[in-house]
């Protein structure tokens, strides 16, 4: 049977028409879906993730993306969100520098409170 349906057979179309046929298809499905003939899906990811093999610079990361989420929906950063951000971002950085695969007592217990600070 045809592509179009099962009560018209394109053997009996011309290759000119078969060329129309599905042209004219196209460009009706474009106009029901946009560019896609998929269903319209809503996005997966919120934001980009960063590959990492360490779990703590994928939490840490987290937390830094928390404490930007909190600076948004407070309107401005303040000094103490600033400072706990670059104290973040300093330990992402030398974990990557040195390549740590663990994290300092005194550093869990900074990050712990401000995971509780953020919430």
């Amino acid at each position: 049977m045809g592509k179009i349906g099962d009560k018209i057979k394109m053997s009996y179309f011309t290759e000119g028409e078969k060329r129309w046929i599905k042209r004219h298809t196209e460009k009706s499905l474009q106009k029901l879906y946009g560019k896609t003939k998929g269903v319209k899906m809503k996005p997966t990811k919120k934001r980009p993730t960063k590959r990492t093999d360490n779990p703590i610079i994928g939490k840490l990361l987290k937390l830094k993306y928390r404490i930007n989420d909190t600076a948004t929906t407070e309107g401005g950063w303040s000094d103490d969100m600033s400072n706990d951000k670059r104290y973040v971002q300093s330990l992402i950085n030398d974990i990557r520098e040195h390549k740590f695969t663990k994290l300092a007592p005194e550093d869990g217990h900074c990050c712990n409170g401000l995971w509780k600070r953020y919430e």
